[in-house]
């Protein structure tokens, strides 16, 4: 085995026969048919040749995407093997170190024993360097990548992976599904698709944009399965400054300090209730009895006047929160 060889394993199903002989080859033991939501990734380690292989089920990579669940009760997916850890250096302070595999193994690529300047070449001079390491990596095919951690004084690698090429998301396949119970405000984030159209903030095609989206919470939802593949990742985002990070701060309930001091909230759901002006009657039977929430919110809507003033909501609060960022 090279390391040639387990690049075309990367993305593999679990339950494909690639893995099981895999696995039977180097006593492995048995590949996971399946993963749980609260398992979220298995891992297994081959101790003699010091390689750990992952499985994940929730991949952001449309090869992959939305996950897949074999009983269709959101519990139990399909996964695939998106990371393979091929060398990982012992933290400081234990014995003398070294990798059990042959050069041969590493032909083609860097190896544990590559310097600072080989990897530089390698990597084609790209890097990210934080005082805790620094980063390379690269795009190998369709599908992987090769992932290296460098001491940060540049003395050694201490890590070498491959794994699936995945996006970082934003906004997820359920705040689009129309049977996700759990999505208490589904519109707000129809309109937040709307809002990024209008502005021309997602990457698509001038002839999309020739076309007018119709603001009817049902007319995006069909966009955004269209031309969004039902979900918002940093790659569909234009490279507009401030924007992916306002989007990731709409997404969650937390809050900005605003210039007097005070704390500034831009949840996507309590600017949408406060523009359907249930703020105080939301808040109310929070206090009251909060497993009562769920249902109240459901009930909010906005009229065709108030999306247009949500839509309005969001400019004003992305240029707050591009000012409020920029000033710190």
């Amino acid at each position: 085995m090279i390391l040639q060889d387990l690049i075309g394993l990367i993305g593999v199903k679990s339950t494909d026969p690639q893995i099981a002989q895999l696995f039977e080859q180097y006593n492995l033991g048995k590949p996971p048919k399946t993963i749980t939501s609260n398992q979220g990734s298995k891992g297994y380690q081959d101790k003699q040749q010091l390689i750990q292989y992952s499985f994940k089920f929730d991949i952001t990579n449309d090869r992959y995407y939305p996950p897949v669940s074999t009983r269709n009760n959101d519990y139990t997916f399909e996964n695939y093997l998106y990371n393979i850890a091929v060398f990982s250096k012992p933290q400081r302070g234990k014995k003398e170190f070294a990798d059990p595999k042959p050069l041969s193994f590493w032909e083609g690529f860097i190896n544990p024993e590559s310097s600072f300047e080989q990897c530089l070449a390698y990597f084609d001079h790209q890097f990210k360097s934080t005082p805790h390491y620094i980063f390379f990596q690269k795009q190998l095919n369709d599908t992987a990548k090769i992932k290296t951690w460098f001491s940060p004084d540049k003395k050694g690698i201490t890590a070498i992976e491959i794994g699936i090429i995945e996006d970082t998301e934003i906004f997820a396949h359920h705040d689009f599904d129309p049977a996700n119970k759990f999505n208490t405000v589904p519109q707000s984030y129809s309109l937040l698709v709307k809002w990024l159209f209008d502005n021309r903030y997602l990457n698509l095609p001038e002839e999309t944009y020739s076309q007018e989206l119709n603001p009817d919470h049902p007319d995006i939802l069909a966009f955004t399965q269209a031309h969004l593949k039902n979900h918002i990742w940093d790659t569909q985002i234009k490279d507009i400054p401030y924007l992916r990070s306002f989007l990731f701060k709409v997404s969650s309930n937390s809050s900005v300090e605003g210039e007097d001091g005070g704390k500034i909230n831009f949840y996507i759901k309590n600017l949408y209730i406060k523009t359907a002006g249930k703020w105080e009657e939301h808040q109310k039977i929070y206090d009251a009895d909060i497993l009562q929430i769920d249902d109240f919110e459901r009930t909010v809507s906005l009229s065709p006047a108030q999306s247009r003033e949500f839509l309005d909501t969001l400019k004003e609060y992305f240029s707050l929160f591009a000012q409020l960022t920029k000033e710190k």
